[in-house]
């Protein structure tokens, strides 16, 4: 129950934020003409209208007659459900409504009413190439209310976030202590999690996706959005990763991931069953080096693979080359190498699942710590006859955090005395970023998300250029693109964060914490933000793309199949005007956790209200700055 001070509290600090943006909502917009009617020429060329941004009033009649420099290009304008097929050398294109092809006649121009405020795209309707997906330009109708009105949110966020750490209890628990026994509460799912036969009933449809995905990528469609192995992994998985299996799932995804599966095989010799030497099956693979024993290496492959995401997330034959890549290092390790030594320090995706966990509202703990002090035979880390140990290495009953453990379930199976659950927990209730590598992952992902945001969700077309070598060539443009991931990853954004560390620092005063302390503590305030931030980036590929993934259903080779009868869903956007409605909250909800997770950490340090808090103020703002340029990406 909350007091009527806490009340009166919360109430103040909504004030403030639906204040700040009702303020930001008055401020005056670009000096535009009032002549009412709008007049635009747009050129299309891969993968790039010109201009990629036009900016009107409300109310205006817009008027924009249409080019192709290249090939035949779309355009599908967000709000008005018109789309014109553009060939090039013509004047004339074709023009109607919605995107299925029926009822159109030659127009000169697009005509409609800038009616509703705010910011809309206009994008490619027909395949013109590999990054035909993320052609795109912006249409801006002034006053651009959502973009203001979010930018004012996350600045009243950041005062009403120090308001209340100003006014609440002076010891806020850093982790919450709230947690739900769910194998006790749900007794199916503990039923399930003790079944030998879960792992492998989730690794069939992966492997044969998984069969599927190569074959797709070597002899399939050389097209992206008409390729099962693209529309499948980057759009679907990595949609569904980011916004349901991690934030509600943990490592969950781990348990079902085919790539350690032949390694694992190759050293159980079991594809259900357990072996009856479990306890000792380690004793002829080697330990994994111990200076390699962090996540340094997974922050390089990640940082190699995003270097070439345009070509990745659009080129079937690279996905599935990688993919191979990864299965095969997987099985090789695991031949050398005690358990999942891959997965643990080498897997690129692993990084960021075990960031991100951290962030998730479920954990498998142990239920009574004395009871695992107590247990002389540790059947849940080395194994014994009801299950293997751990395959991360971990000692499940000591765990504190979701970082290193793959939701595998087994100490659930091994535990000899039923000591082992999964509980239901606030989010983000690990804050606890021990190891610089951890806080450079978390750096690193906030980083690419917003140079991701920038190449594939913007409208810049030599952004494009530059990322997309292996078609265009531009080797100069490419090396400048590299460099700007790598140098602003691994030195611009951590140099941000180190100053902000260190005068939050100065503010307060050491007390004994040092700055190196700060870097890594804080450095929590990025998984949630982070993690909404990549959820944010997420919503538009699913709903601009989700029709591709119907159509690669029926033909997932693009050889004109159509096994489900989908294979000729016309390409639409689902929804696209409440896009900014779904990222903003995401984006302004992330800052809210960042906050008031940065302020337990903060009291954790610092037994001082007031020292807490300024040491805390730098990197808060830092958030919120970061908070604003997605909020400007995708919707100023």
């Amino acid at each position: 129950m909350l007091s009527a001070r806490n009340i009166i509290r919360w109430i103040t600090a909504l004030m403030a934020v639906l204040g700040a943006a009702a303020g930001f909502c008055m401020w005056p917009g670009p000096d535009l003409p009032h002549n009412g009617v709008r007049c635009f020429t747009i050129k299309a060329e891969q993968y790039a209208y010109h201009p990629s941004r036009i900016v009107v009033r409300r109310g205006d009649e817009v008027r924009l007659r249409l080019a192709s420099r290249d090939v035949v290009h779309g355009l599908y304008m967000e709000g008005q459900d018109l789309n014109a097929y553009i060939y090039p050398g013509r004047l004339l294109f074709n023009l109607g409504r919605g995107t299925a092809g029926a009822g159109y006649a030659p127009a000169e121009e697009m005509v409609f009413q800038a009616d509703r405020c705010g910011k809309y795209r206009y994008r490619c309707s027909v395949t013109c190439g590999t990054l035909h997906p993320f052609m795109q330009g912006e249409l801006i109708v002034e006053p651009n209310y959502p973009f203001r009105a979010g930018i004012g949110a996350a600045a009243g966020i950041l005062l009403a976030g120090f308001f209340l750490m100003a006014t609440g209890k002076r010891t806020p628990p850093e982790d919450g202590t709230r947690r739900l026994d769910l194998l006790r509460a749900a007794p199916p799912i503990d039923w399930l999690a003790r079944r030998r036969w879960l792992p492998f009933a989730l690794y069939v449809p992966g492997l044969a996706l998984f069969v599927l995905f190569i074959i797709a990528g070597f002899w399939g469609s050389p097209i992206g959005n008409r390729n099962i192995v693209i529309t499948f992994v980057w759009i679907l998985w990595w949609f569904l990763l980011i916004t349901v299996l991690l934030p509600f799932g943990a490592r969950i995804w781990c348990m079902a991931c085919p790539f350690p599966f032949f390694g694992e095989w190759f050293q159980r010799r079991r594809l259900i069953g357990v072996r009856p030497d479990a306890r000792i099956m380690w004793r002829g693979y080697k330990k994994w080096p111990v200076r390699l024993s962090n996540i340094w290496v997974q922050n390089i492959l990640f940082l190699g693979l995003c270097t070439i995401s345009a070509i990745l997330v659009t080129r079937p034959v690279t996905t599935a080359a990688v993919l191979l890549g990864l299965v095969l290092t997987a099985t090789v390790l695991a031949a050398v190498f005690r358990q999942r030594s891959f997965c643990n320090y080498l897997c690129p995706v692993s990084g960021f699942l075990s960031l991100y966990s951290m962030a998730a509202v479920v954990e498998v703990r142990a239920r009574d710590a004395a009871v695992c002090r107590s247990c002389r035979s540790k059947s849940c880390a080395a194994g014994g006859p009801s299950g293997w140990g751990c395959p991360w290495g971990c000692h499940p009953g000591r765990l504190e955090r979701n970082n290193y453990c793959g939701m595998c379930m087994e100490c659930i199976k091994t535990c000899p005395n039923g000591n082992m659950t999964i509980n239901l927990r606030p989010f983000c209730a690990d804050t606890r970023i021990k190891g610089t590598d951890e806080a450079f992952k978390a750096l690193i992902m906030v980083t690419v998300a917003l140079v991701y945001s920038v190449t594939l969700l913007g409208t810049w077309g030599t952004v494009k250029a530059w990322a997309n070598i292996s078609e265009v060539g531009d080797w100069q443009g490419f090396l400048i693109y590299a460099g700007i991931i790598w140098i602003a990853s691994l030195l611009i954004f951590p140099g941000i964060w180190f100053s902000a560390c260190a005068a939050g620092r100065r503010l307060a005063g050491s007390h004994g914490v040092d700055v190196k302390t700060l870097f890594r503590r804080y450095a929590f305030l990025l998984v949630p933000l982070g993690l909404t931030a990549w959820a944010a980036f997420s919503f538009p590929l699913i709903m601009v793309n989700w029709s591709y993934i119907l159509a690669t259903a029926s033909d997932p080779l693009g050889w004109g199949w159509n096994l489900f009868g989908t294979a000729n869903t016309a390409w639409k956007p689902l929804y696209p005007g409440l896009m900014v409605y779904i990222q903003i909250p995401l984006l302004l909800l992330g800052l809210a956790f960042s906050l008031k997770r940065g302020y337990a950490i903060a009291a954790s340090l610092w037994e001082d209200r007031k020292a807490a808090m300024l040491s805390l103020a730098p990197a808060a703002i830092v958030c919120t700055v970061v908070v604003m340029a997605f909020i400007k990406l995708f919707a100023g």
